[in-house]
């Protein structure tokens, strides 16, 4: 609920070894009952940005302790999804950088953290120089830290011609907008790929680079009907928020989904508090929606 008088009290416990917190995420199925559990500890101070400050200690700590990749991953998500409230960790995050183990979690906060990080501009050249898989992320994160985009340009134009082209590479493309104009045909043609997540990530990143609708629209369109009948998918929600940055173009979608939020139902796919916090982003992109659309 982001009530700031609970943030003292949830510093005390995340410091107990007996916090009553798990260090990993847990899913939960949508069932006819509801599991009763605590979230991770990540993921109950990635709901709480407006107190970044008082928590960054506390993160900074686990960075410290982390035995886990899939823990140290999950804080450093953290710290990207909080942007340039999360400078402070830039130095421990440039530690992290230089190991060859940890470069790829530190890389994704930093890059999150943004023009804040600049110091990490160096170390993430040198990455991006490095051929191999994740060549493509680490020349992204340069650019997002303010290198130069030719770059990561470069690398992803490797990885648009390789079978699969993964949604990260999409979001990527997405961010750089127009500077990726030269892979607007294989976008265009991907958004028609039978995979719905490609389908929607492939047209978000089509209208980012060069504004269309025409064919953006109805291919995220497809990915929220479902919505209007009822029946929750975790696609409808990246493509509800897409549409809504879309705007006036996405009316008719609007129009399609005016009426899902007055049904008595929780718009999810998981259980446990899972089962909230879904019902509750899809219902705030859904009003987002709307209101963008007039």
């Amino acid at each position: 609920m982001n009530d700031p008088r609970c943030v003292p009290g949830l510093i005390d416990a995340a410091g107990r070894p007996d916090s009553g917190f798990a260090s990993n995420s847990a899913h939960y199925p949508s069932a006819d009952w509801h599991y009763a559990v605590l979230p991770a500890l990540h993921e109950v101070v990635g709901h709480l940005p407006d107190h970044a400050e008082q928590l960054l200690p506390l993160i900074c700590d686990r960075l410290d302790t982390a035995s886990d990749g899939h823990v140290l991953s999950a804080y450093c998500q953290v710290l990207a999804d909080w942007g340039p409230a999360a400078e402070a960790a830039v130095p421990q995050l440039l530690t992290l950088l230089e190991d060859d183990r940890t470069w790829r979690p530190a890389a994704r906060a930093l890059s999150g953290i943004g023009g804040a990080a600049r110091e990490a501009l160096g170390l993430l050249s040198a990455r991006s120089a490095a051929v191999g898989e994740h060549m493509a992320f680490a020349a992204w994160a340069c650019w997002k830290v303010g290198g130069e985009p030719e770059q990561a340009l470069d690398a992803l134009g490797r990885t648009v011609t390789a079978k699969g082209f993964p949604r990260s590479a999409l979001r990527m493309l997405a961010d750089l907008g127009p500077q990726a104009a030269r892979y607007a045909d294989r976008l265009r043609s991907m958004t028609s790929d039978t995979e719905p997540w490609t389908r929607v990530e492939a047209a978000h990143a089509l209208w980012a680079v060069t504004g269309e609708t025409e064919i953006t629209v109805p291919a995220l369109t497809a990915a929220v009907r479902g919505l209007s009948e009822g029946v929750y998918l975790p696609v409808a929600l990246p493509a509800v928020r897409y549409l809504a940055r879309i705007g006036r173009s996405a009316r008719p979608t609007a129009d399609l989904v005016r009426g899902v939020p007055a049904r008595d139902q929780r718009l999810r796919s998981s259980g446990a508090w899972r089962g909230f916090t879904q019902d509750e982003a899809a219902r705030a992109a859904i009003h987002e929606l709307i209101t963008a659309c007039g």
